[in-house]
Order: structure tokens, then sequence, then C-alpha cells
């Protein structure tokens, strides 16, 4: 089975003279980390036999990550994790979110970090977060559950052959649960950068940095784990921020007209974001518009392009 190889600082053809779990407890490596192009994309998902699983943390980008995904692949479990959102506040948001498209997708709580890093800019974004951007009235917190996220998320895949995973937050709840995958687990698409490349900016993994450890050993054994970025030379590159013209390009019915009406309540909550999230999502459909850069991807397109692309997914 060829498993997906991070280089760092060395040639494909001596990669076998290195442990990879020696490459990923580095935190920060100034040599330059590159994707070994070869194994990425050789896996595609089969409709009949591979399950999708989004791990989310409930931010606006993740809603828009959501209706690119939802006119083309059906979504087996969502789980819930600490990052933007709480988790029992962000499982309620993502619950009433997905109903407009489909009510029956499992909405599972997943973890939280027990040591959170303390963001002054945090609880103001968390708060609009858990009410869709000002669309609830109020936050409404989950019931508990009393079962753990392995458990759950095993019973929602207990028909799955094969399983994908979308990470569109922290690791903190992937790491209880991807273990119970065993073997189905074919390949994870994570929205962010590895462990060797994670700066302060990088939220999914800085948010829980031990668990984002842990996740990267974990991917050792996937087919195929492939990390989802955009360019963070801003002086050079263009900021693949979303706007308003996007935003009101889109349908006014369905999940595209509840996520047009919900973002329109407060565009100052996104507007001067990036589409992160989206991008993961966007690769899910339209691997060739990314390129590897170092050890992650990004868009090969300029940021009209992926607006205009995640527009037409969504239509």
């Amino acid at each position: 089975m060829k498993i997906r190889k991070i280089l760092i600082g060395l040639s494909i053809s001596i990669l076998s003279t290195v442990s990879i779990l020696d490459i990923w407890n580095i935190d920060k490596v100034k040599a330059e980390s590159v994707i070994d192009t070869n194994s990425i994309n050789n896996w595609k998902p089969d409709d009949n036999r591979t399950c999708l699983i989004v791990d989310t943390d409930a931010a606006l980008d993740d809603l828009r990550a959501f209706v690119v995904l939802v006119p083309h692949r059906a979504i087996k479990a969502v789980v819930v994790t600490e990052g933007i959102s709480s988790v029992e506040r962000g499982t309620t948001a993502i619950a009433l979110y997905l109903a407009a498209a489909n009510p029956t997708v499992p909405i599972l709580q997943g973890n939280a970090t027990t040591l959170p890093p303390n963001y002054d800019w945090l609880p103001a974004v968390r708060a609009a977060n858990e009410r869709l951007n000002g669309f609830l009235a109020s936050a409404v917190p989950t019931k508990a559950s009393k079962t753990n996220i392995a458990d759950r998320v095993r019973y929602a895949t207990k028909d799955c052959k094969e399983i994908e995973v979308l990470a569109l937050g922290p690791w903190t709840s992937f790491v209880q649960y991807a273990p119970q995958l065993a073997g189905r687990l074919k390949r994870v698409i994570a929205s962010g950068r590895p462990i060797q490349e994670t700066t302060p900016e990088n939220f999914n993994c800085e948010y829980d940095i031990a668990s984002c450890r842990q996740a990267s050993e974990i991917l050792y054994n996937v087919r195929e784990a492939i990390w989802i970025d955009l360019p963070t030379d801003l002086s050079v590159n263009p900021s693949y921020a979303p706007t308003t013209k996007m935003i009101n390009a889109l349908p006014t019915t369905g999940l595209p007209g509840l996520l047009r009406a919900l973002l329109n309540l407060d565009p100052s909550q996104w507007l001067t974001t990036r589409m992160w999230d989206d991008s993961a999502a966007l690769y899910i459909l339209y691997p060739t518009s990314f390129v590897v850069r170092a050890a992650h991807l990004e868009p090969i397109i300029n940021e009209v392009k992926l607006r205009n692309l995640w527009l037409d997914a969504v239509k």
C-alpha cells in the first residue's frame, strides 16, 4: 500500500532511511519540506464504498465548505470539535444549518481540549459563530452525550467499507476516533498545515498542539493525508478572501440561500477572513486546481478563479 511520504531536506530516493515519526516530532524545520507528488491523488473515493466524515469547529468558513460538498458528496456523519465554536453550542448551530439540506445526517459531539490557548479575539468570534452570524437570537447548547466520540463514529460508519475525513478544525476529536476506524480510513484532507510547518497562524494545529502531534503519527498509517492552505505572504499573493459579490451570487433557496442570508447579517465577521476551509472542500472536487508547496498544497489558481470555482461547485 502506497503511503503519503513527507521529506525534509532529503531526496525521494533516500526516504526509506528516514524515520517519519522523527520528522513529525520536529516543531519547526528550517529546511524545506516536500510532498512526494507521486503519492497524492492515487486513491479515489468510490461512491458505493466510501463514506465521508466532516470534522468541524463550526466556523463560518466551515459553513461555506459544507455548501460546496452537499451537492456532490453524501456526508455520513459530522463531528463537532472545539475550536472557533464550543462543542455544545457548535453542535446545535451545525445541526440547524445542515437541516436545510439533509436533516438526517448525524451531528456528533466531539471533544474539547483540556488546555485551550488564550486568544483575546476568540470570545467575540465564538459568540458570533455559535449564533450562525446572528441568525440565532442566542446560542443554544446541545445536551451532553453519554457515549464517547470513538463509539459514536464507529456506530455511524458501521456499514462503511472505506472512510474519508475532511478535517476543518483542531485534531482533538480525530485522535480519539481515528484509531477505531482501523484500515478503513483511506484518506484525510485537512485544512491548514502539518506539524512541521505550523506557525501561530495555523489555528487548527496550534489550538491543540498535542493532538496535532498525535494526529500526525496516526496519519502515517493512512493511505493519503493532504493538508490544504492558502499563501501566507499577502504582499506577494492575493488574499483569497470571500467577498459580498461572491455571497450575493448564491441562490436564494435551500442551503445556499440560508448561507447567503446568515452571512449577510454581519459581513464584518468574515470579510477580513480567508477561504481556508472552503479551499479544503474544493480540493475534494477539483484536486488539479491545487499545487504542492513544501508539505502542503495551495491553490494554483488566483483568488478570482477560486471564488468562481466555489460558486460553480455550489450551483
